[in-house]
């Protein structure tokens, strides 16, 4: 997007002064970080939806030469390596009732405005030591699915539930606790029979307990670039957790990322972030959190260290010149997914599966 000046025009009559000082904003807490960020609403809003979805890319995946020499590093000692697949749980409330999908790479099979997102986990394909199959079966009115292991999951639930063919869908996950793995519950409740997926410990009012199983539990990050315009200021960079983009002033989604929740996934290590907002806003990758005043814990996220299957490859930036004149100045991290050039230096590197879409909380106005 070229800088046209201290304000752009957008489609629908949005403007957007690019160049506005949060810090200048009233009520702005530099310690917790309140009120730094402008949330954007009605046709400014989706005027710059249209700049999120078009600077979002999805980055590709490794080769498959390397996914499969990284399969055999963190599992050595396994003949067959099954990959690994994204289930993601979609819940719709009128009646309250889920949708659980295997994301293979069919749009239906993501979270949309009518559908929204629960929980995303990930299961393997094929077995593995210690799974057990899932399949997912599904009722046409109201449309829903459950989660069959070897048996009927409720034997009061009257309703025809059918699988698709040739092939029925499913996924193999543990029946019991491993390295890395959450606990999730398949709760059941009738007029209409409906199934949900719970991460809670007790079943919600009016649902029944079923059964349970492990799986790898993720979290969606967004990677956010805010251009440095005018005056020679840098780009600010900071990764979002949340099923939903931000949609704030100035701040577009280069891409996203699902990081797993659990420590003990094979092959994974943690990663740490953080930001401050004093003098400027600047954020923070690490291995370690950092104890020195100022900055603000912003959760956390295990990645692969080595390449798999459908992951794509991330590196940790840091850039501690200016561009032009090479002047030193504070650093400046970012989360990049190409080849790293001069002036950034890549301190680390990734491996996590990529989000192929963007979703945002408030939906289009009529």
């Amino acid at each position: 997007m070229e800088n046209l000046g201290e304000e752009e025009e957008w489609a629908e009559g949005g403007t957007f002064d690019l160049e506005a000082s949060p810090e200048a904003a009233p009520g702005f807490d530099p310690e917790t970080g309140d009120g730094y960020f402008e949330e954007l609403e009605g046709v400014e809003a989706e005027a710059w939806k249209q700049e999120l979805n078009y600077a979002f890319k999805v980055p590709p995946p490794v080769n498959t030469v390397d996914g499969e020499t990284g399969k055999r590093i963190v599992f050595p000692n396994l003949e067959r390596v099954s990959p690994l697949v994204r289930i993601s749980v979609l819940e719709n409330m009128e009646p309250p009732r889920h949708k659980t999908v295997i994301s293979l790479g069919d749009w239906r099979d993501e979270a949309s405005e009518e559908w929204a997102p629960v929980h995303y986990f990930y299961a393997f394909a094929c077995p593995m030591p210690q799974t057990l199959p899932y399949t997912v079966e599904h009722r046409r009115e109201p449309n829903c699915t459950r989660l069959r292991q070897s048996k009927a999951p409720q034997p009061r639930d009257v309703t025809t539930w059918t699988r698709d063919a040739p092939v029925p869908k499913g996924f193999f996950a543990f029946p019991e606790p491993v390295a890395g793995s959450s606990q999730f519950s398949i709760d059941w409740s009738s007029g209409p029979d409906r199934y949900q997926i719970s991460d809670e410990h007790l079943p919600q009012l009016g649902w029944l307990r079923c059964f349970r199983f492990q799986a790898y539990k993720a979290t969606k990050f967004h990677v956010l670039e805010k251009p440095g315009f005018g005056s020679g200021a840098p780009a600010a960079y900071r990764v979002c957790p949340g099923h939903f983009c931000p949609v704030q002033r100035g701040w577009r989604c280069i891409f996203a990322f699902f990081g797993f929740e659990g420590d003990g996934v094979p092959g994974t290590s943690r990663f740490y972030l953080q930001e401050r907002f004093v003098p400027t806003y600047a954020g923070r990758i690490a291995k370690e959190p950092s104890a020195e005043a100022g900055w603000r814990d912003g959760g956390s996220f295990t990645a692969f260290d080595v390449p798999l299957p459908g992951t794509a490859r991330f590196s940790v930036d840091t850039m501690l010149a200016d561009p032009e004149s090479r002047a030193p100045r504070s650093e400046t991290v970012r989360i990049f997914n190409g080849d790293t050039w001069e002036p950034w230096m890549e301190k680390l590197r990734f491996y996590a599966f990529p989000a192929p879409t963007l979703l945002y909380a408030n939906p289009p106005e009529d």
